[in-house]
């Protein structure tokens, strides 16, 4: 395809990490020595909400998700006595079903619940949603907020290379500023998971990337250091 195209008009190759496309990758690089190898950060970014999906702190809160939203999803009569009831709460959204493998839609449905939590618990006649879950779900919310909204940034076609470096560093600082909040309630052995995931992930992306491609990016971008000017100005 390269050489149908013509080789020249290449600049970039970017895919997941698995063998194949890894394999391929060299070759093009090896071949048209030009063309600069671009991690896929979205990819690398939804496996990182997968890890911190995987801490056995989430795994009930997590279950009660999926279970939630499956069970309105799947009855009818549910689903218009939830919609019904979030018309008359002025709750916007509906309920987000989870992605097999867009791992951030863990937190588009933990938020989504979360909106609906007010009207789903007008419909029970017991009080079956806790405080406990509701804090949980807050968290889980909370942690991967950062990760799935830089995703949905980075999807953009008007993203850059310049924006990888800046959406994963906040995202980065988002997670730090969490973990180390004084009020947070979370148990330290959670808290170094999440960092050992962010840590792993971010050497994966930034600091292992091919000729430092995101930093450089970052630091040629005239966007990265025109607004500090304008103030020192």
């Amino acid at each position: 395809v390269i050489e149908a195209v013509g080789p020249r008009r290449f600049h970039g190759i970017t895919s997941d990490n698995t063998g194949n496309t890894t394999v391929a990758r060299d070759l093009n690089k090896k071949d048209y020595a030009w063309i600069i190898i671009l991690p896929d950060s979205c990819h690398r970014m939804s496996l990182l909400c997968k890890d911190i999906s995987k801490i056995t702190y989430f795994e009930l809160v997590i279950a009660n998700i999926k279970t939630s939203i499956r069970y309105f999803k799947k009855s009818s009569f549910a689903n218009a006595h939830l919609r019904t009831c979030r018309k008359q709460l002025c709750i916007g959204c509906g309920l987000v079903s989870v992605g097999k493998t867009r791992f951030a839609t863990l937190y588009h449905s933990g938020e989504s619940l979360l909106h609906c939590l007010p009207a789903i618990s007008s419909l029970c006649k017991e009080n079956i949603i806790s405080a406990q879950f509701k804090f949980r779900l807050e968290e889980f919310a909370t942690i991967l907020k950062p990760l799935a909204k830089s995703i949905t940034c980075l999807e953009s076609t008007h993203s850059t290379i310049s924006d990888v470096y800046i959406f994963w560093l906040a995202s980065m600082a988002e997670l730090h500023a969490f973990i180390t909040e004084p009020t947070n309630s979370l148990d330290n052995a959670v808290k170094e998971e999440i960092r050992c995931n962010a840590n792993h992930r971010f050497k994966q992306m930034i600091d292992h990337a091919p000729d430092d491609v995101y930093l450089t990016g970052f630091v040629l971008d005239p966007r990265a250091f025109s607004f500090k000017d304008a103030q020192s100005k």
